[in-house]
């Protein structure tokens, strides 16, 4: 909404409240008891940049002037009604924006619209300081205004005057501005709109409950029962929230209101005065207001601090789960390190159900590759065999880097000869996909397989000395071959070159 359009608004609503009240609880001269008119501008003052003020302002201002020449007359009480409740507001308004601002929703810096958080009472210091402010500082600054006016045009006695005004626009600050604050806001259509048809269907529910026992307080109980609201709204407090709470309020307080014009209920039962009777009604709306929104702010608090945690648990274990996988992996082509090889391979042999066989693989000549066109080349090169790899193996099938060119490959419920044709085909694949150079070179590789399946009582250590001894023979062949081990339980001396490969870590 546009910030002409919601001045407009604004100033609607607070014209119509205005008037009201002045009609209601006021004879035309004297202040009137009930003053929820300053908190709708207040609300909306709230949601809104500084730098959008004097639009507000000049509607809550006009509506006032207005409100107070169709119900008093034309002349200069109007007039000086509304630059009090223009100071009040403006008091207001400059004391709670900065306990407000905050973080926009981009948390790159100050919100241009209003508070960061989800509500005005959003924190027990907010609630504090807004009790103090709109309760004390902002009534009692423009109150001596109000009852001069009322002195000098009204022939008003100047202390009644001025607590008059205190209670009805302290009281009507407190009590309405959290509820209009909300409204204008859009936030009880969010909420609403955010919840399922169960969570619908309980807070409207609590809020007939809340209903149900006003009317029974007002126009059934013959006796005093204004405590046994505590109940209602207190239980609306904790499963629905602040919303909840102001929304119940606001339920009592019509029902209240309507009860108590009629002389009915326990405000009309304990003084007939009009004037106690709306100052005692407001006292009692802001104590269960105020009772259970700091309540309510406690109870957000720790839901956030929660959440926070939550966050800050779910981002530790997504940290360790980063860090377990960047520990266990080969940081230069992505395949598991021997460590983390080794758990896999011993996890694959205890499975009986699906006994595996290891491929033992070295790039042929891969020193050459680094001599010839340097270690960059011979990384693109490991590279470029991983991807081969990957290419022509089942997602079971898992790969490890022992070694500067040599890998391992574990074959889970395959056989030796069906482990064969698997290394065949690997090492056709890899023949026919050169690695093209950033010079436009064209380098063919070629690799040498042992293949060894895994026999009972053999442990991760014999599979790999059975996988090696066959890729020895596949070298001794003359390279881009492949051999199997048939007896790895018998383990021939191993080549000086090759010594490091069972002891490697």
């Amino acid at each position: 909404m546009t910030d002409r359009r919601t001045a407009c608004l604004v100033g609607f609503l607070s014209f119509l409240l205005a008037a009201g009240t002045i009609h209601l609880t006021s004879d035309g001269r004297d202040i009137a008891t009930v003053w929820p008119a300053n908190a709708v501008v207040l609300a909306a003052l709230l949601d809104r940049r500084p730098g959008a003020w004097t639009g507000l302002l000049g509607a809550g201002y006009l509506a006032g002037v207005a409100a107070n020449a169709v119900t008093r007359g034309l002349g200069a009480g109007p007039l000086l009604f509304g630059a009090c409740n223009l100071l009040e507001l403006s008091v207001a308004a400059s004391l709670l924006r900065p306990a407000l601002e905050g973080e926009g929703p981009s948390g790159r810096g100050p919100s241009t619209r209003g508070p960061s958080g989800d509500d005005l009472l959003v924190t027990p210091a907010i609630v504090g300081r807004f009790i103090v402010v709109c309760g004390l500082i902002a009534p009692v600054l423009s109150g001596l205004g109000g009852a001069a006016t009322a002195r000098l045009l009204f022939g008003q006695d100047l202390e009644t005057a001025f607590l008059t005004w205190v209670l009805s626009d302290g009281l009507g600050l407190l009590i309405f501005t959290p509820f209009f604050f909300a409204l204008l806001r859009g936030d009880y259509r969010r909420c609403f709109a955010s919840k399922d048809w169960r969570q619908r269907a309980e807070a409207v529910g609590l809020q007939v409950l809340v209903a149900a026992a006003t009317y029974g307080a007002f126009f059934v109980a013959v006796r005093p029962l204004l405590f046994a609201l505590f109940g209602p709204v207190m239980l609306v407090t904790f499963r629905v929230g602040r919303l909840g709470t102001k929304a119940a309020v606001m339920v009592i307080a019509v029902i209240g209101t309507l009860a108590t014009l009629r002389g009915q209920g326990p405000i009309a039962a304990v003084t007939p005065d009009p004037h106690e009777q709306a100052a005692l009604f407001q006292g009692f709306l802001a104590v269960l207001l105020l009772t259970c929104l700091p309540v309510a702010a406690a109870l957000s608090a720790r839901g956030a601090r929660f959440a926070s945690l939550s966050q800050s648990a779910e981002a530790l274990r997504a940290r360790g789960a980063e860090l377990a996988r960047i520990a266990a992996t080969d940081g230069l082509t992505g395949v598991l390190n021997r460590a983390a090889f080794r758990e896999a391979a011993l996890a694959a042999m205890r499975d009986p159900r699906a006994v595996p066989s290891l491929v033992a693989i070295d790039l042929d000549l891969f020193k050459q590759v680094n001599d010839r066109h340097g270690h960059l080349a011979g990384d693109r090169a490991l590279v470029h065999l991983v991807s081969v790899l990957r290419a022509g193996l089942r997602e079971a099938d898992t790969i490890g880097r022992v070694g500067g060119d040599e890998f391992l490959v574990l074959l889970p419920g395959t056989d030796a000869d069906q482990a064969q044709v698997v290394a065949a085909r690997l090492r056709e694949a890899l023949r026919r996909a050169p690695l093209t150079l950033d010079d436009g070179t064209a380098l063919l590789l070629s690799m040498s397989c042992g293949v060894a399946p895994h026999r009972p009582g053999m442990t991760f250590e014999d599979l790999v000395h059975a996988a090696d001894m066959a890729l020895y023979g596949a070298k001794r062949a003359g390279r881009d071959a492949r051999a199997r081990q048939e007896h790895a339980a018998q383990r021939p001396a191993r080549r000086p070159r090759r010594a490091a490969l069972s002891g490697r870590a």
